[in-house]
This record gives C-alpha cells, structure tokens and sequence, in this order.
C-alpha cells in the first residue's frame, strides 16, 4: 500500500476558503433549483440572528443551527450524527460545502468554534484517516500492467463520447441474472454521511472518492483497501484511468477533480501523487463534473459555490465565469482556458441593501465533457447565470474546437435565466428577478 499525503485575492468580500460533487450540482430540472433543506433552514435562522454572537460554539449551534439539527428537519444530520464527524470535515462543509450561506459571514474563529462544540472534538487533535489494518488488502496486489484490458466501467461516461452503456460481454451479466443480484461486500466513508461519487471499475479495482477528499483504491472482489489518497476537498466526480507517457516511462494514471478546484493525476497501481494543479483561483471554484482523457490530454469544466454563497442581502454577487480548461495529462500544465462568459464582470446595479451587485457571472460547467473525434470537437453544456445581465451562453450546449479551445457554436436552450439561492429566501435582495425591471 502506498499512501500520498494530504487564491487570488477575490473581490468576494471577507470570503477566505482553505483547501478542505455526479455532474449537476443541482440534479433536478431545472438543475440549479435544487438546494440542501438543511441550508435552507439554517440560512433563515442565520440571516435573522444577526453577526454580533459570541465567539461560542454552543451559543453559535443554540442559536443558528439548533432548529434543523436538533428539530428532525429533512436531510439536516442529527447532532448524534455531527458526533460522529471530524472538526475538519464539518469545517470543510461551512466553508466549501452546503453550509457556505450560513457560514459565509462568520468569523473564521467562530467557524472553528462551531465545528469544535458540535463533534466534540478539537482541531489540536489530529485528524486520522489511516484505515483499520484489516481493511488493508494482503499479499500481492495483483496484475495491474493494463487495467483497461478486462472489464471495465471508465470515468462517467465510459467512452471518451460519454455513451453510458456497457455490452452484456463485458458486464459478465443478462438481464435475467439481475434479480438474483446479491450483496457481495460494502465499504463505509469513514466520518461521512453521503456518498456522490461515480465509482470506477478497471483493472480488478474500484475507484472511488468521497465527500472528505479520500480516494479509494478498492480490490473489486474483496473491497480490501490497495491505496488511499487524500485531496484537499471533496471529490464528487468519477476517477478517469489512462495511460501517459512519464520522464520514466508509460504508467497508467488515475484522474479526478475536487471541490477545491484542484485536478490530481496518481499513479493508479499505487496512488503516488504524479501532479495536482489548480485550475481555477477563484474562492469558491471547484470541479464537479469528471476530467475526459484524450489524446494525451485532460479536459474539465470549472463550476463554483457561488450560487449558494450569494444568499446574504450584504454579498456583492457575483463575479465568478465558468469555463473549459484542456491539461497536459502527462505534466498537469494549461493547455488553454475558455470562458463561457467573454466579458469579466462589471459593477451593475445596488440592490436594496445598498450593496454593489457585479454581472454577469456564472454559466458553469458542471457536466463531463463529451468528445466528437470525427469533428475534432468537445461538446458540453452550461449552467444558469448567477446575476444579471443574462448571457448567450448559459442554459447552453457549446461546441469547442479541441485543440484551440474556440467556440465553434452555441445553443441556448433556455433564455434569460439569472438565480440564485437568494431567490429562496424571504430577504430576495440579491435574487435576480427580484428586482429586475
């Protein structure tokens, strides 16, 4: 086993992230609406509490987040469920996870506070992510020369043009053995209370990251543990395996993004770090949807937290653009960068608050990119913007030349789409429509 260890200055103002989700943020259509009941609840009970509280853990908890976790609220995890958590990793969801409009506007000693009194631990205790020995694989580690050889599910979607679909050779199963289907073995997150991730199959191996940043190196008969990694935030998309060509030779490399912005390349025989390289420097960047390897080249779409964070009626939303990155597989560095907003966004209107609003912003990528080979063409599709104005190039399909990064077409399926969480609360003072003319 083999184990690798653990911004721009943005005009998001008082927002400072440390490093701490499966292609839509917000899966239902349209995708963007959908947003955490627990965060919904506490941000209500936040944007009413006011920001004079105590440095305090358990005055912050009483009085912002009690009602949704100790009040049953839907999906709000129990506080004998917060427990069971790591101070790191419920800070991981106060600055860059689903509670980013509770917390945006606190302190970052009452953020460490709050993650302290509600596990009962502290920060000076070090986090262990070590995994029990006997959830160690032993012996050998098996035949791993090429893991896309055999039987193999890849990435999200399969093949470099997202198909989706596996032959009944190659699954080894008919459609009337399903029902005889039984559980073999199952493998628990350690200190998490989802799971998002698209787990991979290659090689006599499952891949699969996790809501703390732990990648998984898991054999596919047993669920013993051959390596663990662990990113600097969560990982929500599918690992990618291919083959590049390194200074010592060709090796098969395990791909993935995080919730950090960060894109990893592993070995994926014995998780050695090869690269990691950050794609976007914007606070709340991060990669959702899974890295695409073609050619000796990765492409990954860049979408943000922004749409959560821009709830408080005192935020200047917002300013954050996605975008289509390419990367040298072998090296990590930039090939080029497309914007699906041209223009960089500029001072709009106040809102009612009186605070500066910046558009336009958004249309993120959340999704894989899909490759047309013939074409030599990527295809993805965009998100909604955050703020107006609204752009051409959000509810979209776009079409990018592969290896320029020039947008060759766009279609946009829905118009005029500007939103954000605001949009949800009682205080619309950042909402888009709200006071749009």
């Amino acid at each position: 086993m083999s184990v690798a260890p653990k911004s721009d200055e943005s005009a998001v103002a008082d927002l400072r992230y440390t490093p701490a989700q499966t292609h839509s943020e917000y899966p239902e259509v349209p995708m963007r609406r959908f947003i955490h009941s627990a965060v919904v609840c506490i941000a209500l009970i936040f944007l009413t509490a006011g920001l004079s509280l105590a440095e305090d853990g358990a005055t912050i908890y009483t009085e912002s987040c009690a009602m949704c976790h100790d009040g049953g609220s839907d999906r709000a995890p129990s506080r004998e469920a917060l427990r069971q958590m790591s101070p790191d990793r419920v800070l991981a969801a106060l600055e860059s996870g689903p509670m980013i409009s509770m917390a945006n506007r606190r302190s970052p000693a009452e953020r460490r506070a709050l993650a302290e009194f509600v596990t009962g631990k502290s920060f000076a205790q070090p986090l262990d992510t070590t995994p029990a020995p006997k959830a160690l694989c032993t012996g050998a580690p098996g035949n791993f020369a090429n893991p896309l050889a055999g039987p193999v599910w890849n990435g999200w979607g399969v093949t470099s043009s997202n198909t989706r679909y596996q032959g009944a050779a190659a699954a080894g199963l008919t459609a009337a053995s399903v029902p005889r289907l039984k559980v073999r073995w199952a493998f628990g997150f350690p200190g998490d209370l989802s799971a998002n991730a698209q787990p991979v199959v290659a090689g006599g191996r499952v891949f699969v990251g996790s809501p703390s940043g732990l990648v998984y190196s898991l054999s596919a008969a047993t669920g013993c543990i051959h390596w663990y990694f662990q990113a600097a935030s969560g990982v929500r998309a599918a690992v990618t395996i291919a083959r590049i060509e390194t200074g010592s030779g060709a090796r098969f490399a395990a791909f993935f993004g995080d919730l950090a912005a960060n894109v990893y390349a592993l070995d994926a025989a014995t998780g050695k770090l090869l690269w990691k390289t950050k794609i976007d420097n914007y606070p709340l960047a991060r990669a959702t949807g899974s890295v695409v390897f073609y050619n000796g080249r990765l492409y990954v779409g860049v979408a943000s937290g922004e749409e959560i964070a821009s709830v408080p009626a005192d935020y200047e939303c917002c300013r954050f653009r996605g975008s289509l990155v390419a990367l040298n597989a072998a090296t990590g560095d930039q090939v080029w960068r497309t914007y699906t907003i041209t223009e960089e966004a500029q001072p709009t209107r106040k809102n009612k608050a009186g605070t500066q609003m910046w558009g336009p912003s958004g249309a993120p990528i959340w999704t894989s990119p899909a490759i047309d080979p013939q074409r030599n063409v990527l295809y993805v599709t965009t998100g909604d913007n955050y703020s107006d104005p609204p752009t051409a190039n959000s509810d979209a399909f776009m079409a990018l030349d592969r290896d320029t990064g020039k947008i060759l077409w766009s279609r946009q399926v829905t118009a005029a789409d500007a939103y954000n969480s605001a949009c949800r609360m009682p205080d619309k003072a950042n909402c888009p429509r709200f006071e749009r003319p």
